[in-house]
């Protein structure tokens, strides 16, 4: 065998072909036989053959033992691009990219020649731009937004052409991938650059195009949640990750639009408040309320049509521009229920929100106002979330060709997929999806996605959306959807795998998940990975397997126990033993926070449940405490706002509780965890006398409050309306202490009730607790009745709870102490 060792761009490779035995070339030997030439020239011409399959050549050399031999050409007088994408110069962008790398790469950079003249590009060269295209880099697939690029060998010159300039720049960062960079968080701690002092390339001709026009992942809350350098850092990172700056028309139609509409119109509001929608307030009376609006009046109607002209008439716009506006109703529910609105619905109740699906009135109310333009306007296009009440595919009215979809299903599980089966709730968003799939390939509707990558309202506990991304992003791309928008927390000690895997499927959705996961984990952990690997696929299965589906905190004791936390610190150990750089243990500690919180957090619970209230404080402190040291070690590792969600949703329970657990007051007693449940409205409760002390309790059933979830009960409440009861034994003397009930949360207005006598209400304070004095009610020596009713006010508090979701318990209080009570008044 002949041994041929090549070096390559990566790595130096051996290869073996096959030889034959030569006959050795004596002076004085016999002559050549012209058998043996022939034999001789099929073995050199099958050698040539096998060696140009076996071993790709290099196209040319950058840099060679650390000396530069190449050049980089670009055309001059290079200007930052318009419309569709960053400020920032994108061929000078590329040829600092460039020499960065190369120069952390081996210490070399490149030297740079401006020129318009191709005759004078030289090799070994990388061409850029305009001359690029002038050689023959011109890309063979086109995009929407202008990203296609071409990476095409011709002899020593890699050339780099594209739609735009923009288009150059992504495919500069695809080379550098192929040459071993990779950039997996944001900051200097996150780029992967492999150490040599000879960096070649392989010949190549490949054309890229993304799956999704738009592909945006854009941190949330402004300056007061993520500085200016931090917001810089990510950026960067974006535009590594080929991640576009590019929006379709189709998104100037996202929002939640009617507040605006009824401020610029308020006067006609005011004039006629029949525009308002008639909705219920506080008390359950009808009455014409904003922020909704009442979509069937014509005057809406007309007034959303003249506001379109009126832009295109002050802009100067030509009437067949092609532009977005939005229609979409205000954040929350309270949606009309006038006989007219009522008219056009389909009648059905939205499942998440429990109140009237209003996807009929959307589409409708869409139609009218591309009616009322008329075609003059021929390419304005409107649309709305498919969001909340409103996220529905419509039964009656067939949408317009230029009506927008923008799926936001923020009320469906946070920890599955909409490909997964085995959720409850995804299969509804998912079959709505594919009805529009269906209209869009018949009549064009722009499909959009806006989404989120955390899991809402809580970002502080261990997470991961690998799968999630994994399954759906490849479901978008076969429905046709044209943009990813996705709204981000700023926490890559969590998110970090997750926001990696997500931009690499936006530009090209056929790579798979676990594929992807493990590059990731080789990347950012060396010799670590097989474990930190293991940690981040129990973690996905622990969410797909866990068959929970309540979102925020609530389901977190039910998906995670001790022995996960135990396993992964495990793993963590492992990953950081066999580490072998500072960077790759650096960047696995990163992950080490979230799993320390998971800990104190089931300290936490683990107290709730026992009612050890000062215990639970500790540990509530304590994932504070974790999150601050791992923000002052790098605040692109922890969500600002995590510790503003521990402090909105639970501290007011946490410290209430303790106050009225410890003297002056004393801890008189637990409500059970179980409690006779009925589900009913107010008015129909009363009715059936819940609220007295005797009623025929058929209609109660138990139903766990604190311990669990609603939706891992597979309980439902039309308007989330729920009644409990229980009976109290109070002795004969209560030794001149006053009685008072403590309701730890609920979702979210609570009313209570004792012995068939009114106590009180809470008023709408969703996740926060309540203090009702039962005093005057009570009845020493006997079994008192309490009844209590909770009714959920608001249709897009946190999925899968309702009712009572925190321990509550009965306390006394010494006489006059009452006046420095909360105590809740009806």
């Amino acid at each position: 065998m002949i041994e041929l060792r090549i070096r390559r761009s990566l790595d130096m490779r051996t290869y073996r072909v096959p030889s034959l035995r030569l006959l050795a070339l004596h002076s004085d030997g016999p002559p050549l036989t012209m058998q043996f030439m022939i034999v001789r020239g099929i073995f050199l011409a099958l050698s040539v053959c096998f060696l140009s399959w076996a071993i790709p050549a290099a196209a040319q050399t950058l840099v060679d033992e650390g000396r530069p031999v190449a050049r980089i050409y670009l055309a001059p007088g290079n200007k930052a691009e318009a419309a569709g994408h960053d400020s920032i110069p994108p061929l000078e962008t590329a040829v600092e990219e460039l020499n960065y790398h190369l120069l952390k790469m081996s210490g070399a950079q490149l030297e740079v020649i401006l020129t318009n003249n191709v005759e004078q590009v030289r090799g070994p060269a990388i061409v850029l731009g305009t001359l690029a295209r002038k050689l023959g880099a011109i890309p063979t697939k086109k995009s929407e937004s202008g990203e296609a690029f071409r990476l095409m060998t011709r002899g020593d010159q890699l050339l780099i052409g594209g739609e735009s300039e923009a288009a150059v720049l992504l495919g500069v960062y695809a080379l550098l991938e192929k040459v071993g960079c990779e950039w997996v968080m944001p900051g200097v701690i996150g780029e992967i650059i492999p150490q040599r002092d000879t960096v070649s390339l392989p010949q190549m001709d490949e054309t890229q195009v993304p799956d999704f026009a738009m592909r945006k992942l854009w941190y949330r809350g402004g300056q007061k949640l993520v500085s200016m350098t931090e917001k810089e850092r990510f950026q960067q990172w974006m535009r590594r990750q080929r991640g576009g700056t590019f929006e379709p028309v189709a998104k100037q139609t996202e929002g939640h639009y009617w507040q605006e509409f009824i401020r610029k119109h308020q006067a006609q509001f005011d004039e006629d408040p029949t525009m308002y929608a008639l909705r219920r307030d506080a008390s359950g009376e009808l009455k014409r309320l904003g922020p909704q609006i009442e979509s069937t009046h014509p005057l809406v109607i007309e007034l959303m049509a003249q506001d379109i002209r009126e832009v295109f008439a002050k802009k100067g716009w030509a009437k067949d521009r092609k532009v977005g506006f939005p229609i979409g109703p205000a954040d929350g529910v309270g949606f009309s229920e006038t006989p007219e609105a009522l008219a056009v619905g389909s009648g059905t109740v939205d499942a998440a929100s429990g109140v009237m699906d209003q996807t009929e009135q959307m589409v409708l109310l869409a139609n009218r106002i591309f009616a009322a333009l008329g075609e003059e306007y021929p390419n304005v296009y409107l649309g709305y979330y498919s969001y909340g009440a409103h996220a529905g595919y419509p039964q009656r009215y067939r949408p317009h060709p230029r009506l927008v979809q923008i799926f936001a299903p923020i009320n469906f599980s946070r920890y599955h997929s909409v490909v997964d089966d085995t959720s409850r709730s995804q299969g509804r968003y998912r079959e709505v999806v594919e009805q529009w799939a269906v209209l869009s390939a018949k009549q064009g509707n722009p499909l959009l996605y806006r989404g989120y990558n955390w899991n809402l309202a809580e970002n502080i506990l261990p997470y991961t959306k690998v799968r999630i991304w994994g399954e759906e992003l490849p479901f978008y791309q076969r429905m046709g959807l044209i943009g990813l928008n996705v709204e981000a927390t700023k926490a890559w000690g969590i998110n970090g795998p997750s926001d990696w895997m997500f931009a690499k499927l936006a530009w090209d959705s056929s790579r798979d998940w676990k594929d992807l996961l493990h590059e990731y984990c080789v990347k950012s952990f060396g010799a670590g990975a097989p474990a930190m690997e293991d940690y981040f696929l129990r973690l996905a299965e622990r969410q797909h397997a866990a068959g929970q589906e309540a979102g925020s905190y609530h389901a977190i004791p039910l998906i995670f126990d001790r022995q996960f936390v135990v396993a992964a610190k495990r793993d963590m150990r492992e990953a950081m033993r066999k580490a072998r750089t500072a960077d790759q243990r650096t960047r696995i500690a990163h992950f080490r926070p979230a799993i320390e919180i998971l800990d104190r957090f089931l300290d936490y619970h683990e107290a709730t449940m026992r009612f050890d209230f000062p215990a639970a404080k500790l540990a509530f402190e304590g994932m504070g405490d974790v999150w601050q040291q791992a923000y002052d070690q790098n605040s692109d590792i922890a969500a600002k706002e995590g510790p503003q969600y521990l402090d909105r949703f639970i501290r007011p329970f946490v410290d209430t509780a303790v106050e009225y657990t410890v003297a002056p007051y004393g801890f008189f007693g637990p409500l059970p965890d179980q409690l006779q449940t009925a589900f009913a409205s107010r008015a129909e409760g009363l009715r059936l006398h819940f609220d007295r002390m005797q009623t025929d309790e058929t209609a109660f059933s138990p139903t766990s409050t604190f311990s669990t979830t609603w939706d891992a009960q597979r309980l439902t409440s039309p308007g989330g309306s729920v009644w409990y009861r229980h009976r109290i034994p109070l002795p004969d003397n209560m030794n001149g202490e006053q009685l008072a009930l403590f309701l730890g949360s609920f979702d979210d207005k609570a009313t209570v009730w004792l012995n068939g006598q009114l106590v009180g209400s809470s008023g709408r304070q969703f996740s926060k607790p309540a203090i009702f004095d039962l005093t005057d009610q009570m009845v020493p020596g006997s079994d008192n009745i309490l009844a209590i009713h909770i009714e959920r006010r608001d249709g897009i508090n946190e999925i899968g709870i309702g009712g009572l979701f925190r321990p509550s318990f009965l306390f006394t209080f010494p006489k006059g102490r009452e006046e420095t009570l909360p105590f809740a008044q009806d």
